[in-house]
């Protein structure tokens, strides 16, 4: 998991923007604890950490994911010219299926609850084939292999995240309005009939408004 090898690195000292990348995930993971394949030479998958200067509540920090999923939209569009959705509220979206899985953590001081670092990972599904994915994952998965006959080099898709990334980091949370208006447009979510997972719950609900 990069997200855990930046989480080890973080609490040795390790410096704002370090990004660490890696051929293969063994043990990467999603919201709610979910399994993300990450198979070897298929994705990119990488993790970078952040140390906010500002003094920022939860609520601001709990908009972070969204605006990360719209950096990694905005990744995929320079790199590829089309321009991925966003299903609530961190997966990106090509033709109903998942391309890429984000996932922020955040680490707090527990006597004073203030903020040590974010993590935040992407990992974006790059020339994975139906039969990489098999049976389970290849209904609800693509790869950008899959989607445009192509794939961009993992290089390219790496610096295109980063370079995302430090535009939204530049932004946060000052431009808020601007972002949330990008989010809505790029929010697949919206109109449609959702299920609410909380606390071993779940219940149906419409998605009016974000």
């Amino acid at each position: 998991s990069t997200n855990n090898e930046i989480k080890r690195r973080a609490a040795n000292g390790a410096p704002e923007g370090l990004a660490v990348l890696t051929d293969e995930q063994t043990g990467g993971r999603g919201r709610r604890g979910n399994a993300f394949q990450s198979l070897k030479g298929k994705g990119l998958y990488c993790s970078i950490l952040l140390r906010p200067r500002l003094v920022l509540d939860l609520d601001k920090l709990s908009t972070l994911t969204a605006w990360v999923a719209v950096a990694a939209s905005r990744a995929v569009e320079a790199c590829c010219g089309l321009r991925p959705g966003i299903k609530w509220t961190n997966d990106l979206v090509l033709g109903g299926r998942k391309l890429c899985g984000i996932l922020t953590e955040l680490e707090l001081e527990a006597e004073t609850a203030a903020l040590r670092h974010v993590v935040v990972g992407v990992g974006i599904n790059l020339t994975q084939t139906a039969a990489d994915f098999g049976p389970e994952v290849a209904p609800v998965a693509v790869s950008l292999a899959q989607a445009l006959g192509r794939a961009p080099r993992r290089a390219e898709m790496a610096a295109a995240v980063l370079a995302a990334l430090d535009g939204l980091y530049a932004a946060f949370p000052a431009e808020r309005a601007a972002w949330l208006e990008r989010y809505r447009a790029d929010c697949l979510t919206l109109g449609r009939t959702v299920r609410l997972l909380r606390a071993g719950e779940e219940e149906e609900a419409f998605a009016e408004a974000v």
